[in-house]
């Protein structure tokens, strides 16, 4: 486990009182012991407040991202922070250095919670919201608890959990279509989800400039945030699951939304405008935010709110079967005309080839992704995204496609399904996360 890089908040004025009284009690606190010249002792971190990256960490591969403030760890004793002055340190300047390092650290939490519970006057709730930022998530819940693997998780344990899968979520993503930070307009996304839809329309006008009855988003750009605003709606999002698959869905969005370098581009042009790619390229972003919800848990549940009718459905919940039997009857969607309809005009059946369609492409190259997408960004037509990216003809496509789908997709294949290996989990840590009773 490890402390917060930055973490906890108090009132301005009573930092520097707290690190002397801190710095004043380590002798008690360490049976009198020194700092053998260091000018820190350790200070005893309850490991309520302490974050565990260990389920979050591929083997072999290193973690890009880290947890940077944590409303539960700041509102704690010494904010989280695993050490303190040590009085006793015969280096005066070393000591002048410690405190001074603390009371920095400890400003800059108040600071960070002060601006972060303007959203909770926003929502107007009653009990404070839970607040959590890491390298790409902002994320504000007031979501009591939630389920997950029969263990009841509180709101500020909850909210970490979330924002630490969409940090994996991220990062898979990344490397599945081999993008970097360095591409993105935007590499912070707020998530703000809450429990009650008169919270989410709130904070929904105030920071999408959308409001709605499910989850809005607004993408990012030069003057503004990457923004996912939703509730907990359990009519649609009934477990833990398919609540992380709707998250996973709309990061997708924000994400594809966000892959947009100006160094692209020749002075005075700047290619797709907005640069989202629902209006132009429906089928390339519904297909990939479908593909990374089935990427999760091999189940697509989700479409955005200004798509097709949600209630309606085409066949069963299993897309791959569905797409396998419809290819072999030879009775599917033309590829040539689903391309050029914007997401909302895309129907529940052409969704689910959509995610096939990717399907394909993500198996034959998914670090073409990057080049498709840059290729959608310069407003390229879907011919040559498909040629220059994966070296397939436009005449071709539905071809080698079907006969890939009757091949993957066979009831009797037991091997298809996830890309480059089993993909992301719970994310709850060996030991778990306290549970309401406190274990």
């Amino acid at each position: 486990m490890s402390a917060l890089a930055p973490p906890v908040v108090r009132p301005l004025a009573a930092c520097a009182a707290l690190v002397l009284w801190l710095a004043t009690s380590a002798s008690a606190q360490h049976g009198g012991r020194d700092c053998q010249t260091t000018g820190k002792l350790p200070y005893d971190v309850s490991s309520k407040y302490l974050v565990d990256y260990t389920p979050f960490v591929d083997e072999g591969k290193p973690r890009t991202w880290e947890v940077l403030f944590w409303s539960k760890a700041i509102e704690s004793d010494n904010m989280g922070i695993d050490w303190i002055p040590c009085k006793r340190c015969v280096d005066k300047d070393l000591l002048a250095s410690a405190e001074a390092e603390l009371t920095a650290l400890m400003d800059a939490r108040t600071a960070w919670l002060a601006e972060r519970r303007q959203v909770d006057a926003v929502v107007k709730v009653d009990d404070p919201l839970a607040h959590v930022e890491t390298t790409h998530f902002v994320v504000a819940w007031n979501i009591p608890k939630i389920t997950v693997d029969k263990k009841s998780i509180r709101a500020e344990d909850a909210a970490l959990l979330y924002a630490m899968r969409m940090e994996q979520t991220y990062a898979r993503f990344q490397d599945l279509t081999g993008t970097t930070d360095a591409d993105y307009m935007k590499t912070k996304h707020y998530f703000y989800f809450f429990e009650k839809e008169r919270e989410a329309l709130l904070a929904g006008s105030r920071y999408a400039g959308l409001t709605g009855s499910g989850t809005v988003r607004r993408a990012g750009g030069d003057s503004h945030d990457s923004v996912v605003v939703g509730w907990f709606d359990k009519s649609k999002t009934p477990s833990d699951e398919d609540f992380q698959r709707h998250w996973i869905y709309n990061l997708t969005h924000q994400m594809t939304a966000a892959y947009y370098n100006v160094f692209w581009f020749k002075p005075g042009e700047k290619g797709l405008s907005p640069p989202w790619l629902n209006d132009k390229y429906g089928w390339l972003g519904a297909g990939l935010a479908h593909w990374m919800e089935w990427d999760f848990d091999e189940k697509a549940t989700n479409f955005s709110f200004r798509e097709q009718d949600l209630n309606a459905r085409w066949k069963g919940p299993d897309w791959r079967k569905n797409v396998w039997k419809a290819v072999k009857a030879e009775d599917f969607p033309s590829f040539a005309e689903a391309i050029t309809k914007p997401i909302e005009a895309l129907s529940v059946q052409e969704h689910q080839f959509c995610y096939s369609w990717i399907d394909f492409l993500m198996h034959k190259d998914s670090h073409a992704m990057a080049s498709a997408m840059k290729l959608a960004k310069m407003e390229r037509p879907a011919r040559d995204i498909l040629k220059e990216a994966w070296g397939i003809s436009m005449l071709t496509f539905e071809g080698e496609w079907a006969a890939w789908v009757l091949e993957e997709y066979a009831p009797t294949n037991k091997t298809g399904g996830t890309l480059l290996g089993r993909p992301i989990g719970t994310g709850l840590p060996p030991g778990g996360i306290p549970t309401d009773d406190g274990r």
